[in-house]
């Protein structure tokens, strides 16, 4: 009997422990994560906006393969509703865009198991050069007499770690949407200065293309230094076109100059750019960089661009100063414009 009324005096005093830790213990906590992403502040907004996307980076996403998720509402609006019934890992409930600004995301998320309670939750979005910090903020509220057991747990590591988590999930899905690869190659968009290039144009058979270049760089240099000109960049080759049939390149070996002027020795002047444009830093021997340019075809057609002639190839590494071709840096620009569509002309046949 004695241990009969010591373990309901334990269990007694454990629940009147309970209900006093409940009573005055904390109900309410703020968790907060931050991460930094190397994407565009459009770009991440629009992924955290949309419910739709919310599975390809959610922390809870991989803890059941088979919760049912629906979205009611028009996505990406304030009131658009996700909705989500999981097992015991995940649980169930739904959340509200409750608020939208440029900088913040306001969500209502209202849990039924396995337990009920609202808690609002916020994402801000600061951006910095072409990179965005994300904060993830969840205010937590445990009610009575729950919030007393809470009190014996690290309430925001606990939850802190799968908030952190699902930034580390949307800084990939992010990063990887804005710097994907074509055949390995990052396409990046830039503002291209207007340069004046001077040197020589004409068709010249592939193999001949060293000589070329090497001829014409030296006469461009003679004429910029007695014009009293300063170059404005490294040397390119600027290519209007290529008949990979014939072997050969409407093309010209250049020297960029900031001002426009006459030169002599058969040298003339190509004002380029002023304009954004596509480009790709290609490391590597200059015969070898045909798939850099693939790449860029392949940008263009799921861009549904086409390139305005010339193409220039910029040859940034000195090859007399780097013998290690794996270093030299070419960078291959394209200026675009979009694709005309064709033309359905059958609706005219007879």
């Amino acid at each position: 009997m004695k241990i009969l009324k010591f373990l309901l005096y334990l269990v007694l005093g454990l629940g009147v422990l309970w209900v006093a830790l409940g009573l005055f213990g904390k109900k309410d906590y703020h968790i907060e994560r931050s991460i930094e992403i190397d994407a565009p502040k459009d770009l991440v907004y629009d992924q955290v906006l949309h419910f739709k996307n919310f599975a390809t980076w959610s922390p809870w996403a991989k803890l059941d393969p088979n919760m049912k998720v629906s979205i009611e509402g028009t996505d990406g609006t304030v009131g658009a509703v996700y909705k989500w019934a999981g097992n015991g890992d995940v649980g169930a409930g739904q959340e509200t865009i409750t608020a939208l600004s440029p900088e913040r995301i306001d969500i209502e998320v209202n849990f039924s198991e396995p337990f009920e309670s609202t808690s609002p939750t916020y994402f801000l979005f600061e951006a910095n050069d072409k990179k965005t910090k994300v904060t993830w903020a969840f205010d937590m509220h445990i009610a009575f007499p729950w919030n007393g057991l809470a009190m014996f747990t690290d309430i925001d590591a606990g939850v802190g770690k799968d908030y952190a988590k699902g930034l580390e999930n949307l800084k990939q899905v992010c990063e990887a949407i804005a710097h994907k690869k074509y055949r390995g190659y990052e396409v990046a968009v830039e503002e291209i200065p207007e340069r004046f290039y001077v040197g020589a144009r004409k068709t010249v058979a592939f193999q001949d293309m060293q000589q070329f270049f090497e001829t014409t760089f030296t006469k461009a240099m003679e004429q910029i230094q007695k014009g009293g000109v300063t170059p404005a960049g490294a040397p390119a080759g600027l290519f209007w076109s290529y008949d990979e049939q014939a072997g050969t390149a409407d093309m010209a070996a250049a020297m960029p100059v900031a001002a426009n002027q006459k030169f002599g020795g058969g040298m003339s002047v190509f004002p380029i750019g002023g304009k954004p444009a596509l480009v790709i830093n290609y490391f590597g021997a200059y015969e070898k960089s045909g798939e850099a340019h693939y790449a860029m075809d392949d940008y263009m057609k799921e861009k549904g661009l086409q390139n305005v002639p010339p193409v220039i190839e910029e040859y940034i590494t000195d090859p007399g100063q780097e013998p290690d071709t794996s270093k030299w840096l070419t960078r291959v620009i394209y200026f675009v414009e979009p694709k005309a569509a064709a033309v359905d002309t059958s609706a005219t046949k007879k």
